[in-house]
């Protein structure tokens, strides 16, 4: 294996002394390996990989989680910037992200955190949207840490500006202002309460989530991709998945954007489809336009959702890929 890259990190003050290792990228006939090797104590090399294949772009996802893994623990590198191209030591922290950080690290009352999760399943029914657009667990767990007691101090807590602060913050004041804390306002005092060595272990842990979530994606998408290839059924790659069929349709609609090859599946998922249902719905694209799926499932199907809910699923599980191959049809006459 012909090595392309290698970096060598050593772990910072307050872990134990002398531990070191290095990162490298590897390339051999087209097959990229990358991977974590370091000395252990009776002097053999201990290798961990990464990644062994030929995709650049799951290369890529999978070293950087592993190095901001390594990061996370302490270790730092001789050469930065592997994780983006400013290196992480020449960037000063912004306030809003040390309060996150520093909220992320203290606890919070249980009653405080589920008389917010009682308010938010109330509001989200109320508003008939999903619970995490009203607020995410994360930012309930501000609220409930930095307990702000007026619309103003609403908006110096991560998540709540201007907007949301004037819509929920009436509400939310008369349930937080009922807890006493024992911390001020405004909180600038925040970026004195966390030490360098804490943020970066706080940083390098988000990017090790979000390389994490990455690397999945990536990989579920060439298991997807693979399944295509091999003829497998939209029911097969369900339960390959392990998703619900609205979902893996998504996903089949994201990478014919992306412009990978999906239509053996979808003709074979519409080969049962008669052929007038087909000519209706793809007249109705034409006519309707594409974007929405409602009006076309209004004039195809009459507006009929039927009695069962599968029944509608199915109609536009349809309308669905019949989009892919209306949409392909139209580039390819482009």
């Amino acid at each position: 294996m012909k090595i392309v890259f290698l970096n060598r990190l050593e772990q910072g003050s307050g872990y134990p002394a002398g531990r070191e290792g290095q990162v490298f990228i590897g390339e051999e006939q087209g097959n990229w390996t990358a991977g974590w090797q370091e000395t252990a104590e009776n002097g053999d090399a201990e290798r961990t990989i990464w990644y062994e294949g030929t995709s650049w772009e799951e290369l890529l996802s999978s070293f950087r989680h592993g190095v901001a893994g390594r990061m996370k623990e302490g270790y730092r590198p001789m050469l930065d910037g592997m994780l983006e191209d400013t290196p992480f030591w020449e960037r000063k922290p912004q306030l809003q992200t040390l309060l996150q950080c520093y909220a992320d690290g203290q606890p919070a009352s249980d009653e405080v955190i589920e008389s917010l999760r009682v308010w938010r399943r109330t509001k989200a029914a109320e508003e008939k949207r999903p619970a995490y657009m009203i607020a995410t667990n994360r930012e309930l767990h501000g609220l409930a840490v930095f307990l702000p007691h007026n619309q103003a101090e609403m908006q110096q807590v991560p998540g709540f500006g201007k907007l949301k602060a004037e819509r929920y913050g009436v509400e939310l004041v008369a349930m937080l202002a009922k807890t006493e804390r024992s911390h001020s306002f405004p909180l600038d005092w925040v970026s004195g309460a966390v030490s360098a060595d804490q943020y970066a272990a706080w940083m390098f842990s988000q990017r090790e989530d979000r390389y994490g979530k990455s690397l999945s994606l990536i990989q579920e998408k060439r298991k997807l991709l693979a399944g295509i290839r091999e003829g497998s059924s939209l029911t097969e790659l369900a339960q390959q998945m392990q998703c619900a069929r609205r979902e893996l349709i998504a996903r089949i609609e994201q990478l014919d954007e992306e412009g990978y090859d999906v239509l053996p599946l979808i003709d074979q998922e519409l080969a049962a489809v008669p052929e007038q249902e087909k000519e209706v719905a793809l007249g109705a694209m034409d006519e309707l336009g594409d974007r929405f799926l409602k009006p076309l499932q209004q004039r195809v199907y009459g507006g009929q959702t039927g009695t069962e809910y599968a029944e509608t699923e199915r109609q536009y599980e349809k309308l669905r890929m019949l989009r892919i191959t209306f949409r392909r049809s139209r580039k390819i006459a482009i």
